[in-house]
């Protein structure tokens, strides 16, 4: 009796723990990949990327479904390892789209056509989610691999053609993004989605929201836009003039109060706006003569 009922415990136990993932990549699948020179590539499938989607600003979450244990066994410390999330739709979705993520987002990085598109992200990216199958690389763990550089399924390799491992050529997807793809830890990364387009000009693409990881390898999502920083003001007359740090395709507003205490949220909104482009820019405000204070609304 007393065997059956710890059986019977057992077999609960089984059907209440939440079963691994296996590694059965499929396109819209997150990509979660940890690299450094002279180490192998440690690649995991976190599922859809639609988990990290369609969530409030400021939505955080810590991302789970990947094994820290298997990192640092892989690398003598995670100071300087690279980081990259990628994932692709397939090239025939109704709304084809690829989510990048990004340490250096700047005011050229994100137009691309459709034919380019297909090629540099959708043709790599579900080729580092699928060639560790198709290869027969054995798994590490239920989603994940760690596969040699130098392997036709890596990261790595296919990322750069197979023609480089070189540092520079990897940092900005072999060449095919034309900004920085990784982000060393600690650090954070911005995660874009990309759709081709072929109108002129481009609609601006669109910031989900960053990850961050931190020295031990906690990794956590904001969902939506990072908040502007103001970095001046400065007055001519009756005119304001509002510096801040913008995010390429963001849009960004002037909220003003001459009364501190209310919730910023009822403060008065100018209705000058601007879609930001990764520099420092700025709004102007006909100021009413009273000493006034600002914040940055992004969207």
């Amino acid at each position: 009796m007393k065997k059956v009922i710890l059986l019977t415990f057992a077999a609960l136990a089984l059907l209440a723990t939440p079963p691994a993932r296996a590694w059965t990549y499929t396109n819209s699948d997150l990509l979660l990949i940890f690299r450094e020179s002279g180490y192998n590539d440690v690649e995991f499938d976190l599922g859809s990327v639609t988990n990290f989607l369609g969530h409030t600003n400021g939505w955080t979450t810590t991302v789970t479904g990947w094994n820290l244990n298997l990192v640092t066994g892989t690398f003598p410390s995670l100071t300087g390892v690279k980081v990259v999330l990628l994932a692709s739709t397939s090239q025939t979705d109704p709304n084809p789209t690829a989510w990048l993520s990004s340490a250096e987002p700047n005011t050229t990085a994100y137009t691309v056509g459709a034919q380019a598109w297909t090629a540099r992200f959708y043709g790599i990216i579900s080729a580092i989610g699928n060639r560790p199958f198709f290869y027969g690389v054995p798994a590490a763990a239920a989603n994940a691999y760690s596969i040699a550089p130098s392997s036709p399924a890596s990261y790595d390799y296919t990322a750069s053609g197979g023609t480089s491992s070189g540092a520079q050529d990897l940092s900005q997807l072999g060449g095919n993004a034309t900004f920085t793809v990784e982000q060393a830890i600690p650090g954070f990364l911005d995660f874009w989605a990309i759709q081709p387009s072929s109108s002129t000009p481009k609609p601006p693409d669109h910031l989900v929201g960053t990850f961050t990881i931190t020295a031990n390898g906690v990794l956590t999502f904001v969902a939506g836009p990072r908040s502007a920083n103001i970095v001046g003001v400065a007055h001519s007359g009756n005119v304001s003039t509002v510096q801040f740090t913008t995010t390429v395709g963001n849009t960004y507003s002037l909220a003003y109060t001459n009364v501190l205490g209310g919730a910023p949220a009822t403060w008065p909104v100018d209705g000058n706006t601007l879609v930001g482009d990764g520099n420092i820019d700025s709004l102007n405000h006909t100021t009413s003569g009273n000493v006034e204070f600002y914040r940055i609304n992004t969207q």
